[in-house]
């Protein structure tokens, strides 16, 4: 047919084609707008959807043009006249278009919100629609083009739109023309009125339905094509209508439709009517009848032919026709109903995949393909002569082996970034799978297991991908526990991972990313981030990501900490924890410089102030802490809490009048802290004086003695000069109210700084008596100030730091007259001063000294004060000096080098050993130690030839004096080889034995040889010196080692390493005296007491008139000890055991005759280094005296050593006090527990001898009055030593744990025993929660590596017990388990959260406990109320158990499940996050089963099938018990959800027309059983084989009672 309109017809200008690119697309109203208009309409007026043209945008349908159509446009106009009949025919087939609902797919069912779906289309930058319209439907087309947004990560550079293809190209726009143009008619089109009825006309529809139905390409099954719409009363004129056809009788009455004629329509009135006349419940019966007639009209229609549901058949056919099929599949104008008669054989797994990725299959014909391939494989499985169990065992493989072939296909399309056709294909993919896992056609496990272990482990490059593809699956993650908290897991660590990258910059699109998935996971699912060692490690982290200002998310943050903290130790900080923390942060000073920050970390860690000062001034004045560097550090901690807000004074008196310092040495140190408090300021004397006054003021003389009580001796021993002289005169009249003189004590400090004056040459008064006498020397003089009060110590102090800053101002106003110079200060003049002031223990004034001297020129006097800053490293550091003082040393080192050159090597060997103790000077001190080499290597004799072998041979025959002999040799080179090395080390150490017992001075000159010497090769020098140490060490007529070893240290060619390795035991063990393993070094060393000697020379200071070094190289050697004690303490453990065993030996051996140990200044000395190895690590010491103990047989070595440790325990005891157990757990607390340990290693060990009973009867023994030591000290709420238990034994610690779990377990109420309602027992909670800290205690303080216990399953019972309690009905005392036992419960269980392992029985005690958990849920919900809260405990039971399902085996966990599936419990949404559980019955569906019983029916009526499938309705109760209780679908059909009602016996309508009742609602006599119904989801396929049936959907409508489409026939 011609588009040429007819003639004479006028038409409108047909509007211009529109394409998607052209101009005119925004100039006509949206056709979502017309269709909503239209829809609302329709609904208002129920009437179908108008025929008027729909206007569709070009991306929702292709162009349909209709080949009778012979209108050019697809939008014709409204005809203006012309024939009528040749209009009607041309608008025949045309004349009505139905409208065309839009199909809206969701990519990715219930996983994408509809306020902002996350599908790839939002995030993969969108492609071309010409090159994929084939593949998406046209709701997908929709979907993904609303967003052309790039990957936010990382970001890609936006793609050029390709140019539109040919048949996109848009028209042309016609120029505007002011000349009016012909434009050609259009044939007219009849218009239905608007206010015709409509009707659809069934099996007919309309050319353009149907092909607007092919393009609505992806349905399952055929297009769907709508009936055509009629119109009532309205039939334009065709000539073939009745209508048309005209008669007498039409033209006379009219044309009227003929009426069908049905006999079941007729009246009943003559039948019923007389049963109904004149009977009161007529109108009952009436509807009664009614009702039964709906219900035999039910029955009627009823279908009941068995399904014929088969799934198309697989049939092999040639690769050809193959992929003729699969592009017939992928036409979606081609009906499915076609493709089902044969699918072809082979396609399946991942081929199968990989065809609908390749032929852009859409996704839901692809479904249909592969449910119908998965339903043929399975059905494969069943076939004939396998058992179920293998038949079932067969599925399960089949379905493993199709999730592996997606995860494949997945992964291999998602990486493969080299494909051009990358984007749409990653597209395809990840949208086919997730229909895959929402449609449940995959094993949803293994799948999400895949998913979070990838996201676990994948990399920076592959991470956006996969956070892509989690989006996707998000809820379904984060809604059980074994991924939830697995995914945010590795959310955080890969957060922390780029957040820490150097190229962070570069990374920031992802690590925005990140940060924004982690603040919504921290606000929608908290629970994920309960876990405590994830927490702990991440928080900086998952703080960083919140939001700034945003309340909402800090409170979230708090929330979570919170939880967490409730999982870990008990860390709160009440005043034993506070004073613990305390104690050990003031002991690190004594090993370590004091921090800056230590006084304010202190001040945080307890609101009550007065308990910490208290605590600090107890750790001033503790027996247990030796030095005086706790003294400064003490004084300068008090200083600043003063500044913040602490009433120094007030806490000083408060101290005084509760703890009298009995000890002399502790008010030693209380006078000393004073004294420098009252120097600062910081102590009011005025209110001390009062505070006296108030106790009764000073009127015994013996209070004010030196051995007087604290409170009022203190006011003798605050420093007069820095009193004012109103404080002097108030201190002087009430010192003489206790007849103390003042004046003398006046004298005595004029009289001592008069001696002073002399003794270190200071100009004094010729007329002074004094000047005629001998000055006293400096060692009188120090130790008579050392004994005397801290007021004379602090006057003599202050007067030598006045003296000395006189001097350097006079010496600084002399700068302008002359060449600039420090003070001047001789060498000797410095070391008395320091000798003194180290005496009066005034070192802050010693400090001053040392900083006012800085400027002097004297490199001697520099390297002394150097090594006075070494020696008083840690004071100084207290004081805050430290750094400032090595930073002028160095400042002045510098300025002197360039002065003095290689003179000034003295100071850069001082200060290069100090800088590695300053912090932040790690780099200096190595540029100070290259600097130190290179001045040793520095020569005035530019040579390079080695010294030769002749030369050596003439030295050693030469009776010269030797030693200038080798001086000018090594003077002349600078290299030695090996041999000459050995030669020339052999004839000085020749020299130097020669010299022992001779003049000291030869001695100096051949050990500055080896100094000389050990720089050509010091590894090769240092292992000759090793050699001849142990030569030395059997020497028989050697002087002692002190003799020896001090001046080859102080020099330098001897280091204490080396000592060492000559005293270390690297040989076999022999057979000794008494049958006992003695090490060799022992048996070789013991005659010339070896081993003592070298002990002595590490502990023993030497006396300062040791002739062999100079005074200052003496105060270097104590350095140098000092430096051995904090650098070695291990090897002096060693040393120890080593010079006791050599003790021991020599007794066995009846050689008792001067053994240095014998001596009792070596005793004393030796318990102080015991003390101060015991504060540094008490269990290595305490464990190295037990073995030493039991290696030795010697009665009296192992009374020595529990005498010695029971003096370091109790100081003031008597040395044969034998202490107990009691007594140790008694005396145990924050400054004792160090010894106490030691104490009882000592106590609970045996011998290392296997076979000596009598010393493994002694151990039980021991143990035994341990355990019962402890038992006496928790009923006395003594539990401070806990702290010191973890050290024994893994033995004795786990005897002790046992006891303690069971004392606890067996103190928890049961229904046996129900604790009382009125009567809470206090002790018994007390006694319980003294327990619980002694099992933290011993399980948090074990050895790293220590295997812990598990749980015991009594545990388990007892918590049951607690469960029935509460669930009792009558049980009053319910309030008592909530607050009290059951949190002691959880606190116990939290303990060994940690310490569960993936074993066996770990497993089945957690699988037991997380089913109590589960009931005690339910069992606090369900008695929550207003008078008793239980929603906290409740969620702690959830917290707890989650952290008890992590890691759970999977057989535990099913356990787990099978307990709690049948429940009520199963229900709960928490307790399937714990348990990782998804319902298996998404539908709710169950199968209804009822007894058959004999009904009155009408004879020829068929009674179908009882069977039918309802929702299960209400809620199930709660679990009674962890496996039993009332399910959905229990009990008889009254109490169904499925089916209500009475049971009644048959009414009128139903006798009358035979029906059954259970076909309009009669409930049937009998019980009803309901059964899960499992929908099995790969048999759910739209379209089956092409032969259709009443019955042939996959799910029988039988099983429904169905009924079909037509009633009556």
């Amino acid at each position: 047919m011609t588009s040429r309109p007819p003639l004479g017809v006028q038409q409108r200008p047909a509007p211009p084609q529109r394409t998607l690119s052209g101009p005119n697309l925004s100039q006509r109203p949206g056709a979502h707008h017309q269709r909503a208009l239209s829809s609302q309409q329709q609904q208002q007026h129920h009437l179908p959807q108008s025929p008027i043209r729909k206007e569709a945008t070009f991306h929702e349908y292709a162009p349909s043009v209709d080949p009778n159509d012979g209108a050019p446009s697809r939008f014709p106009s409204l005809p203006r006249g012309g024939s009528r009949l040749r209009l009607e025919l041309s608008h025949d087939d045309a004349m009505v278009k139905s409208t065309i609902t839009e199909t809206n797919i969701i990519e990715s069912p219930n996983l994408i919100e509809s306020s902002n779906p996350l599908t790839p289309s939002r995030v993969v930058p969108p492609i071309d629609p010409s090159e994929h319209d084939e593949m998406m439907s046209p709701g997908l087309q929709q979907a993904t083009a609303d967003s052309n947004a790039p990957i936010p990560f990382p970001p890609r550079r936006q793609r050029i739109i390709p140019a539109p293809t040919v048949r996109d190209v848009p028209a042309p726009t016609p120029k505007p023309s002011t000349a009016k143009k012909d434009m050609p008619p259009k044939p007219y089109k009849v218009e239905v009125p608007a206010a015709a009825p409509r009707y659809y006309v069934p099996g007919k529809a309309s050319e353009t339905r149907r092909a607007a139905g092919n393009v609505m390409g992806g349905s399952l099954g055929p297009p769907a094509t709508p009936p055509a719409i009629g119109y009532c009363d309205f039939f334009p004129w065709s000539g073939k209508h009745p209508e048309d056809k005209f008669s007498e009788n039409v033209i006379r009455q009219g044309y009227f439709d003929k009426h069908g004629f049905n006999p079941d329509t007729q009246s009943a009135k003559a039948t019923l009517f007389p049963a109904i006349r004149g009977n009161k419940s007529g109108l009952n019966a009436l509807s009664t009848l009614f009702t039964a007639m709906l219900g035999h009209r039910r029955h009627t229609g009823q279908i009941t032919a068995s399904s014929t549901f088969r799934p198309p058949p697989r049939v092999t056919v040639t690769d050809t026709k193959r992929e003729l099929w699969l592009k017939e599949l992928a036409n979606t104008s081609t009906p499915l109903r076609k493709l089902s008669r044969t699918i072809p054989h082979g396609i399946r797994g991942q081929v199968l995949l990989d065809q609908c990725l390749n032929k852009r299959i859409p996704f839901e014909r692809a479904l249909w393909l592969i449910k119908c391939v998965g339903v043929n494989e399975l059905r494969t499985c069943k076939r004939k002569g396998v058992s179920t169990a293998l038949a079932v065992g067969a599925e399960a493989r089949w379905i493993k082996d199709w999730t592996n072939c997606i995860q494949k296909f997945v992964e291999s399309v998602l990486f493969s970034f080299e494909d051009p056709d990358w984007k749409p294909k990653v597209r395809y993919a990840i949208l086919l799978s997730s229909h895959l896992f929402e449609q449940q056609l995959l094993d949803r496990e293994p799948y999400m297991e895949w998913l979070v272990s990838n996201f676990e482990g994948s990399n920076q490059h592959r991470l956006p991908m996969w956070m892509l593809i989690l989006e996707i699956y998000w809820k379904d993650l984060l809604k059980l526990r074994r991924y939830g908290r697995r995914l945010v897991t590795a959310l955080v660590a890969h957060h922390h991972l780029v957040y820490s990258n150097p190229d962070k910059d570069i990374l920031q699109p992802l690590l925005d990313k990140l940060t924004l998935m982690l603040n919504k996971l921290v606000m929608r699912t908290p629970d994920n981030f309960v876990s405590p060692s994830v927490w702990f490690k991440y928080r900086d982290t998952i703080k960083q990501c919140l939001p700034a200002g945003d309340e909402a998310h800090v409170q979230a943050f708090a929330a979570i900490a919170s939880r967490n903290e409730q999982l870990v130790a008990s860390a709160n900080r009440s005043q034993p924890a506070a004073r613990h923390i305390l104690v050990q942060w003031l002991d690190r000073t004594l090993q370590s410089p004091m921090p800056e920050e230590l006084p304010k970390r202190c001040w945080d860690i307890s609101g009550d102030k007065s308990a910490l000062a208290r605590a600090l001034l107890e750790w001033c004045t503790s027996l247990y802490r030796p030095g005086k560097t706790k003294v400064y550090v003490t004084s300068q901690i008090l200083q600043q809490w003063n500044a913040r807000g602490l009433d120094t004074t007030a806490e000083i008196l408060d101290f005084l009048d509760a703890d009298t310092c009995v000890e002399k040495e502790r008010k030693d140190h209380l006078y000393h802290v004073v004294c420098e408090l009252v120097r600062s300021g910081i102590f009011v004397v005025p209110r001390y004086a009062q505070w006296l006054i108030a106790r009764g003021g000073l009127t015994n003389p013996d209070d004010v003695l030196p051995d007087g009580p604290a409170p009022a001796r203190l006011l003798a021993e605050l420093p007069t000069s820095a009193l004012s002289e109103r404080h002097q005169t108030l201190r002087g009249g009430m010192l003489r109210r206790a007849a103390y003189h003042v004046e003398d004590e006046a004298r005595d400090s004029e009289m001592a700084i008069q001696h002073l004056r002399h003794s270190l040459g200071l100009p004094i008064d010729p007329a002074d008596p004094m000047a005629q006498r001998k000055p006293r020397s400096i060692n009188k003089l120090s130790k008579q100030i050392n004994i005397s009060g801290r007021a004379l110590k602090a006057e003599v102090g202050r007067w030598l730091r006045d003296s000395i800053a006189a001097s350097a101002s006079v010496a600084a106003s002399a700068k302008g007259k002359e060449v600039a110079r420090g003070p001047d200060i001789s060498l000797s003049m410095f070391g008395n001063v320091r000798r003194i002031l180290e005496a009066a223990e005034d070192l802050s004034m010693l400090a001053d000294i040392v900083r006012i001297l800085t400027d002097t020129r004297s490199v001697e006097v520099l390297t002394a004060m150097c090594n006075t800053v070494t020696r008083h490293f840690f004071v100084f550091s207290a004081l805050g000096v430290s750094k400032r003082l090595f930073a002028d040393l160095y400042k002045r080192l510098r300025i002197i080098h360039k002065e003095q050159g290689p003179t000034t090597r003295p100071l850069l060997a001082s200060l290069a050993s100090l800088a590695p103790r300053i912090a932040g000077m790690e780099q200096l001190a190595l540029q100070l130690k290259r600097d130190l080499a290179q001045s040793d290597r520095q020569n005035p004799v530019d040579a390079c030839s080695p010294v030769s072998d002749n030369m050596i041979a003439r030295l050693q025959d030469d009776s010269n004096d030797i030693h200038e002999e080798i001086e000018k040799l090594l003077a002349a080179g600078t290299s030695v080889d090996k041999n000459a090395m050995d030669n020339l080390f052999h004839t000085i150490v020749q020299r130097v034995q020669t010299a022992w017992g001779q003049s000291g001075e030869k001695q100096r000159a051949y050990s500055l040889l080896l100094v000389r010497l050990r720089v050509f090769d010091a590894v090769r020098f240092d292992t000759l010196m090793a050699k001849w140490l142990l030569y030395v060490r059997t020497i028989g007529n050697r002087p002692s080692i002190l003799r020896i070893y001090p001046l080859l240290m102080s020099v330098g060619c001897l280091h204490i390493r080396t000592i060492f390795q000559t005293t270390q035991d690297q040989a076999a063990r022999t057979p000794g005296a008494g049958g006992n393993n003695w090490p060799q070094v022992v048996q070789l060393t013991c005659r010339k007491r070896y081993l003592q000697e070298v002990l002595q020379l590490i502990m023993s200071p030497l006396p300062h008139d040791y002739d062999l070094i100079t005074p200052e190289e003496n105060y270097r050697f104590t350095n140098l000890q000092e430096q051995v004690f904090r650098e070695n303490p291990k090897e002096i453990v060693n040393l120890v055991g080593l010079a006791m065993a050599e003790y021991s030996f020599a007794r066995a051996q009846n050689d008792v005759e001067s053994l240095p140990l014998d001596d009792p200044d070596a005793q004393k000395q030796l318990s102080t280094l015991i003390k101060l190895l015991v504060l540094k690590d008490a269990a290595g010491v305490g464990r190295a005296l037990a073995t030493w103990v039991g290696r030795s047989h010697d009665a009296h070595v192992g009374s020595w050593i529990d005498e010695m440790t029971t003096q370091l325990l109790m100081p003031t005891a008597d040395k044969k006090t034998n202490v107990t157990f009691d007594e140790v757990l008694e005396l145990t607390n924050e400054f004792t527990w160090p010894f106490c340990q030691v104490q009882l290693i000592l106590s609970s060990s045996a011998s290392n001898d296997p076979n000596n009973q009598q010393a493994a009867d002694r151990q039980q023994s021991h143990l035994d009055l341990l355990t019962d030591a402890m038992d006496r000290a928790i009923d006395k709420k003594n539990i401070t030593w806990v702290g010191i238990v973890h050290s024994l034994s893994v033995e004795v610690t786990q005897h002790l744990k046992s006891r303690a779990q069971s004392r606890f377990l067996g103190l928890l109420p049961s229904p046996r025993e129900p604790p009382s309602a009125d009567v809470v027992p206090e002790q018994t909670l007390q006694t319980a929660e003294n327990l619980l800290s002694v099992i933290e205690a011993l399980m948090r303080g074990s050895p790293p590596g220590t295997r812990q216990p598990q749980l015991v399953p009594d545990v388990v019972a007892r918590l049951v017990d607690l469960w029935e309690l509460l669930a009792m009905p009558d049980f009053d005392a319910k309030h008592v388990v909530l607050s009290k036992w059951l949190p002691l419960a959880l606190n116990f269980i939290t303990l060994h959260a940690q310490t569960f392992d993936n074993s066996k029985p770990s497993g089945e005690i957690r699988a037991k406990l997380l089913i109590v958990c589960a009931g005690l849920i339910q069992e606090l919900d369900a008695l929550h109320s207003p008078g008793m809260h239980t929603r906290h405990l409740s969620s702690r039971i959830f917290d707890l158990s989650c952290l008890l399902s992590d890691n759970l085996p999977e057989e535990s966990r099913l356990l787990c499940l099978r307990a709690v599936r049948d429940t009520a419990a199963a229900a709960d949404p928490r307790l399937r996050y714990v348990f990782s559980y998804t319902p298996p019955h998404p539908e709710n569906l169950f199968f209804s089963q009822r007894e058959k019983v004999p009904m009155p029916v009408a004879v020829g009526i068929q009674q179908p099938g009882a069977a039918a499938v309802s929702s299960a309705a209400g809620a199930a109760p709660r679990v009674a018990t962890a496996t039993a209780g009332g399910g959905a679908g229990g009990g008889t059909g009254a109490q169904g959800g499925a089916v209500g009602g009475a049971n009644n016996a048959p009414t009128f309508g139903a006798m009358f027309l035979g029906t059954p009742p259970s076909l309009y609602g009669e409930q049937k006599q009998g019980t009803e059983r309901l059964t899960p119904f499992t929908v099995r989801k790969w048999d759910i396929v739209n379209v089956p084989t092409q032969s259709s049936g009443e019955n042939d959907t996959s799910l029988s409508l039988g099983l429904f009672e169905a009924r079909g489409p037509k009633v009556f026939k």
